[in-house]
């Protein structure tokens, strides 16, 4: 573990010397850290830090990259299915890779970009792209196991966001919510609330956590996930909802429609 995060720091570090102004590379770092917590105060202040490296240094891929990732990660947590949100991400990932081929972060959200616009194949190949450029990458092999969630193969993504896990220990609150939803289309209800419960902001996954609880008949806990939910969103309904959230197989989308009316979302 010790000798991949120092592979992964040296290319980071080795960034350095393709950026002109050392303070653009301050201002990526600025920017990454502000997606620890992945909250929309702390994307949008990402965007500014990102944005500031781009005024140094105009060709900056992985600052490029960075914006594509606060777009996509706002169109998740808005939950409005802003679909110009997610053209800006892929036109982002675009950029990045012609700037920068051989790195992975373009190729990376892309592939994100790709799997909440529901274009599934196109997500996968960009992800094995970025992979073989980066193959211990935490962030990236977390964002690969959310795309098998929702595209293929729940034991797959179980087994690479458990990888990401071990390779990044004070994750964010996304592998959980990863985490939480192999569980839940492999039926494990409860791994699947022991997962949401070890995010920080535990809210953002309220609705997931409802069907979770319904799915296993506690009614109780069910109804004060969907009313925690709906005091965030108050205009939320199943089926708009589905409409937005990118699921390939219509067997999960029926197990997710069924915990969200059982536990009382209409």
């Amino acid at each position: 573990m010790l000798e991949t995060a120092g592979s992964i720091e040296r290319k980071e570090l080795a960034k350095i010397h393709t950026v002109s102004k050392p303070t653009a590379y301050q201002n990526y770092l600025l920017g990454q850290h502000s997606l620890s917590v992945a909250d929309l105060p702390g994307i949008r202040r990402a965007r500014k830090f990102f944005r500031a490296a781009l005024h140094d240094t105009s060709e900056y891929a992985s600052a490029i990259a960075g914006l594509a990732r606060t777009e996509h990660l706002e169109w998740l947590l808005t939950a409005r299915g802003d679909e110009e949100l997610l053209l800006s991400a892929e036109a982002h990932a675009r950029d990045a890779i012609r700037i920068g081929a051989d790195d992975a972060g373009g190729y990376h959200q892309l592939g994100v970009a790709k799997l909440y616009q529901g274009q599934f194949f196109e997500s996968m190949e960009a992800f094995l792209e970025a992979e073989s450029r980066a193959p211990s990458h935490a962030d990236l092999m977390a964002d690969h196991a959310d795309t098998l969630v929702h595209a293929a193969d729940p034991i797959l993504a179980l087994d690479k966001i458990k990888r990401a896990i071990e390779l990044n220990p004070l994750c964010p609150d996304l592998y959980w919510w990863t985490a939480a939803g192999a569980n839940f289309f492999l039926e494990e209800f409860g791994e699947a609330i022991a997962c949401i419960g070890r995010m920080a902001d535990q809210a953002k996954a309220g609705r997931l956590a409802a069907a979770a609880y319904a799915m296993l008949g506690d009614q109780r806990n069910a109804k004060r996930e969907m009313r925690r939910t709906l005091a965030i969103y108050p205009d939320f309904t199943v089926d708009d909802w589905l409409k937005k959230v990118p699921i390939r197989e219509k067997w999960k989308m029926d197990m997710f429609r069924d915990g969200l009316r059982r536990s009382g979302f209409r």
